[in-house]
């Protein structure tokens, strides 16, 4: 409807406000997710990788704010796969599908970190990731595993963070920078997981908004 795209066009432009005004990167530079108040560098290093974060939102339930989430990625190998988008303008990027199946397809590194805002039940957020259409019933089985019983209860400030190297491969990590807690080469569990951040149907809309702001920026 007309009042729904109105309101996507102004929450876009407040995402897009609100990554130029963060600090450019740097050892100082963070982005502050707004409705949490929850901070993430620019970059971080995974496995050796540069990341470059591009967007920020945050995940609500039942206008609970859960967890704030940060994507990062690969800033090289993202900027070719993104190149075609480059030209349009920002008030479309945020609803152009094309962009994030380019984002998703691409082999670059990708990363999303969750900071929570709330204490969490293990159980709660394994079974909210481990509901992924498309997936074996043994690769959703053994995430849920991994978390509730590697990871346990989540506490407000603590991480959680999927890292995706290829197409294929997806791991679950205990904060950034963390060891992974347990690791998947399996196509149909990493593209299940990713499309719950990037997908026509993502948890936090805020999220893709910001996303779209930042491919402006790389």
């Amino acid at each position: 409807t007309r009042r729904e795209i109105v309101i996507g066009l102004v929450a876009l432009a407040a995402a897009y406000r609100l990554y130029r005004a963060q600090p450019a990167g740097g050892s100082g530079g963070a982005a502050v997710e707004p409705a949490t108040g929850i901070a993430f560098p620019r970059t971080l290093r995974t496995d050796g990788k540069a990341l470059t974060l591009l967007g920020v939102g945050v995940r609500t339930k039942f206008v609970v704010n859960v967890y704030a989430a940060a994507f990062y990625a690969d800033a090289g190998l993202s900027r070719a796969a993104l190149a075609p988008f480059k030209g349009v303008p920002v008030s479309k990027l945020a609803s152009e599908p094309r962009l994030f199946a380019a984002l998703s397809e691409s082999p670059t590194t990708k990363q999303v970190v969750l900071t929570f805002a709330r204490a969490v039940g293990a159980q709660k957020i394994a079974e909210a990731l481990s509901a992924v259409p498309g997936a074996s019933a043994k690769a959703r089985a053994e995430l849920e595993a991994c978390i509730v019983s590697k990871r346990g209860d989540l506490r407000r400030g603590d991480q959680l963070v999927l890292n995706w190297r290829g197409r294929d491969g997806v791991s679950v990590r205990d904060g950034a920078g963390g060891a992974a807690l347990c690791a998947f080469r399996d196509r149909s569990l990493a593209a299940g997981l990713l499309a719950m951040y990037l997908g026509g149907e993502a948890v936090s809309p805020k999220l893709k908004a910001s996303i779209a702001a930042g491919v402006l920026e790389l």
